[in-house]
């Protein structure tokens, strides 16, 4: 999982009253969006391997109630955010799915 740090923490977006966390699946994406969008220029892309972030990434975020962006992308840099919960419901859902 990729995402843009800020001075070694995380990029927090105010969505709905919410903070949100964005996450890309890929690098490319994330230097995609900062090749498109110069404010995000400065940030440093950080690449976290999956069970980092099932492990320890996303239970941090959850305690503090922040929401995971989805492979945000496009002009006005827009995609999902949903709760940890959520998220970790999905994911179980497509292994579930693809163990078949």
């Amino acid at each position: 999982m990729h995402t843009l740090l800020d001075d070694g923490s995380f990029l927090v977006f105010r969505v709905r009253e919410i903070e949100v966390v964005p996450f890309w699946s890929s690098r490319s994406r994330v230097l995609r969006v900062q090749k498109n969008h110069a404010q995000y220029r400065p940030f440093e892309c950080d690449q976290s391997g999956l069970d980092a972030f099932l492990e320890k990434t996303l239970p941090d975020l959850e305690s503090e109630g922040v929401h995971v962006g989805v492979n945000w992308s496009g002009a006005k840099l827009i995609g999902y955010d949903v709760s940890v919960a959520d998220l970790l419901k999905n994911l179980a859902h497509w292994q579930a799915k693809f163990a078949r």
